[in-house]
């Protein structure tokens, strides 16, 4: 709902800086999007593997150093790893969309960078860098509630 008593120009600024956050935000917001639906079938893949004894069978063809159990046990914990950021990462950039707490959409895109945890690795830090420039733009800081 639109406020009644702003001026003509705050109403064209909200509107630019509306354009220029579309953007980067609807592209964190897929990225993340997409980690979090990957993220999900690899956990429920994982899962299977446990529950139909799969990893029993690796586990007695496994001649590296660590057992296929302990493997497991990683890529799980990075797995909710990554889940985790990619929400956070998802939920800053609706934020960022919607003008609001403009903290959370600055650590989001920040997230978003970091290569081996943000969402979609190396998808996540071209729309990061993005998002961060925009983010950067004082009229666009102004703009959050």
């Amino acid at each position: 709902m639109s406020n009644p008593y702003k001026s003509p120009s705050q109403s064209n600024q909200n509107r630019n800086v509306q354009s220029q956050v579309q953007g980067p935000a609807i592209s964190l917001i897929v990225v993340a999007s997409l980690a979090i639906f990957f993220g999900c079938l690899g956990l429920v893949m994982d899962l299977v593997l446990f529950l139909m004894g799969f990893i029993e069978t690796l586990e007695r063809q496994n001649d590296g150093p660590f057992s296929e159990y302990t493997m497991l046990t990683i890529r799980t914990i990075w797995g909710i790893a990554l889940l985790v950021a990619s929400s956070f990462v998802l939920y800053g950039a609706i934020q960022m969309k919607k003008l609001k707490k403009f903290g959370i959409a600055r650590a989001a895109t920040i997230v978003a960078m970091v290569p081996l945890l943000g969402p979609c690795c190396l998808l996540g830090i071209p729309f990061g860098i993005w998002a961060f420039v925009t983010l950067g733009d004082s009229e666009v800081r102004n703009s959050f509630r």
